[in-house]
This record gives structure tokens, C-alpha cells and sequence, in this order.
């Protein structure tokens, strides 16, 4: 019961470090709109502040998605959770390569202004796991070592 109980208490305050829980009227209006104009279908938007960014949690029809905007309104990024069987072919190939015999945890399809389209994959073997990012060429941007669980 103990082990829960600190489990329980490490994990509220970590989601506290990271991000912080915002009602829509401490979103600034511009940040608001900018993202109803992007995602005119995006529903349940749960509002969050990361660093000097705003990020919200949505659904646009059945996919689950988050986007970060600037206070301004300046859309920076979008993050959409996909299957492994929708990275393209190139991705695959340099993931196996890379990754031999490693399972897949989860996978984003990320888009950014200035970098668009890539691909975030966490990945795991034993007690070892890995963040990469791939460019939709295949090409491996990043790998990081990730947190044990």
C-alpha cells in the first residue's frame, strides 16, 4: 500500500513539472482561435501551458492529436498518435536497422512550420528504451535515451 501511495504522489507531482492545467480563460484569445481555425472539427480541447508555449489536447474525428501555439497565435507544432503500419516504408526500414528486435511503443506523426513532417517513435527491449525521431526520408534525427518505467 505504501509503494502505491508513493507511486500515486510521484506521478501527480510530475505531471505538475511538466505541464501545467489551464481553463480556457487563462489561454490567451489569439492562441484560442488560432486553434479553432486549424483544427475546425477538433473537440474536447484540454488546454495546457509548456514553457513559453500553449498546448492542447484534442480529438479531430477518431484521431488523438496536440498542437502548441505561441501567445501570439503562431501555430508551431502538431503532434497526431498513428500506427506503426502508417510510417512511411523509409521510416520502417531505418527504425528495423536501427532498432532490431525492439517493440514499439508508441508513434507520432509530427508537423512543424519550419521542419514538416517527422516522425517520433518510442521503442523498447527489456530494460532498455529509446525516443528517435526520422525524417519522412528515413533519415534518424534524434535518439534518446529514455526513462526506465
Amino acid at each position: 500500500m505504501k509503494k502505491l501511495t508513493l507511486i500515486l504522489i510521484a506521478s501527480i507531482t510530475t505531471s505538475f513539472c511538466f505541464a501545467q492545467k489551464l481553463t480556457m480563460d487563462k489561454v490567451p484569445g489569439v492562441a484560442a482561435n488560432a486553434f479553432k481555425q486549424k483544427f475546425p472539427n477538433g473537440s474536447q480541447p484540454g488546454w495546457s501551458k509548456e514553457d513559453n508555449a500553449f498546448e492542447v489536447e484534442f480529438f479531430n474525428g477518431k484521431k488523438r492529436q496536440s498542437a502548441l501555439f505561441d501567445a501570439t497565435g503562431k501555430w508551431l507544432e502538431t503532434e497526431t498518435e498513428i500506427n506503426y503500419n502508417a510510417v512511411p516504408m523509409k521510416v520502417q526500414n531505418a527504425f528495423q536497422k536501427e532498432f532490431e528486435g525492439y517493440q514499439v511503443q508508441e508513434v507520432y506523426e509530427v508537423e512543424t512550420p519550419d521542419k514538416g513532417t517527422n516522425y517520433e517513435i518510442t521503442t523498447f527491449k527489456g530494460a532498455k528504451n529509446y525516443e528517435a525521431v526520422f525524417s519522412a526520408k528515413g533519415e534518424m534525427l534524434k535518439k534518446e535515451v529514455g526513462e526506465s518505467e
